[in-house]
């Protein structure tokens, strides 16, 4: 599947300069991905060493590339499928999107957080902009960008459902500025990421990209914390393990900046209450407060859980640190500025679905 080129594939090369590619599932639907070649952090950023990135690091072994989504993911005969033109899929909790992306065989699975954070390091590395459907259909910040929505309003009208179709955005809503590159990774669909969880407040990771290989589950054993002080990984429930804490007693959903400590001293919300926040608030992603003797790990900066270095770019933080919360990403069609490659949302549970949430596929072997 990966060697013989057919005719689609060829020309899907060809004119991306080898960017793009087309791989196939088990039963020969195409994907259209994108090439993501192996680097060191070094190559994409300062401050943060020179090891090889963990998205390329599966069981120890070091992979040369993965492959990306270049759309969000559709289902098209129970496979999930990167494709144009396509209505992406939602209203689907994240195992039934990993079972879906596992249908399209060997290395195939729902993308993780180590995938998406080196694809964030490549962006601010290239000072690539990243747009996208943020505001019913058209962008937050040029209303002159716009594109086709599903249920055929036009763009800015804030009734029926502001998804877009891929691939029917402008040239500027690809992560590169170009057709060749992956769209719609701001807005449109928040989209759920493998390998990442809160589990009461704990920050938890599947090390390196291990959460490529296999389904991930509530107790999945490969579960680990990170050491606030060293950034060493940890069993979990630990009492040095990173942590994010509420900054105030008041039970307000997600309101207030998290504070990043070894502490939980407040939960901000109600146990009982799973649901997403009404009146949601925000915490700018810049403005994560750090207990004030401790060095922040570097793991918690690759990983594009903290912020490595500062932009004013409203992208947000969102979370519920009681219970367990897996990952989203990227925002969705009414996140207007607040949407973006380090927004992140761990207000929700694996049973969680919306028709603002969906997923995208990626392949690595």
């Amino acid at each position: 599947m990966l060697i013989i080129k057919d005719a689609l594939r060829s020309r899907v090369e060809s004119e991306s300069q080898g960017n793009r590619t087309i791989l196939y599932t088990a039963t020969g639907q195409p994907n259209y991905m994108y090439v993501i070649p192996r680097f060191t952090l070094d190559e994409v950023s300062s401050g943060l060493g020179n090891a090889i990135h963990p998205a390329f690091i599966i069981n120890g072994e070091v992979k040369s590339e993965f492959f990306y989504g270049c759309y969000p993911g559709s289902i098209q005969a129970g496979e999930l499928l990167s494709q144009p033109n396509k209505e992406p899929a939602s209203q689907r909790d994240l195992v039934a999107f990993q079972l879906a992306a596992a249908r399209n065989g060997s290395g195939w699975h729902v993308s993780t957080n180590a995938e998406w954070a080196a694809l964030a390091l490549l962006c601010r590395h290239h000072r690539w902009q990243e747009q996208g459907n943020t505001d019913y259909g058209r962008n937050y910040r040029h209303h002159d960008e716009i594109a086709r929505r599903l249920d055929h309003m036009p763009a800015g009208e804030q009734e029926g459902l502001p998804t877009t179709f891929t691939a029917s955005g402008p040239t500027s809503w690809y992560h590169n500025g170009t057709d060749s590159g992956i769209g719609d990774l701001s807005g449109n669909l928040w989209e759920w990421q493998n390998g990442m969880r809160l589990v009461a407040g704990e920050i938890q990771i599947i090390p390196d990209n291990n959460a490529a290989i296999q389904k991930v589950s509530s107790d999945d054993p490969r579960w680990q914390a990170i050491d606030l002080h060293t950034g060493a990984l940890i069993s979990p429930r630990d009492c040095y393990s990173a942590k994010f804490d509420a900054p105030t007693a008041l039970r307000t959903g997600n309101a207030g900046i998290p504070i990043l400590n070894t502490v939980i001293q407040h939960f901000n919300g109600d146990p009982l209450d799973n649901s997403y926040p009404a009146g949601l608030m925000d915490a700018e992603f810049d403005q994560i407060q750090v207990a004030s003797d401790i060095d922040v790990p570097l793991l918690l900066k690759i990983l594009g859980i903290i912020p490595h270095s500062h932009c004013d770019d409203g992208d947000q933080v969102y979370l519920r640190n009681y219970g367990e919360r897996n990952l989203l990403r990227g925002g969705a069609w009414y996140s207007g500025r607040a949407a973006g490659m380090r927004t992140l949302c761990l207000s929700h549970g694996a049973s969680h679905l919306s028709t603002s949430v969906g997923a995208r596929p990626a392949f690595l072997c």
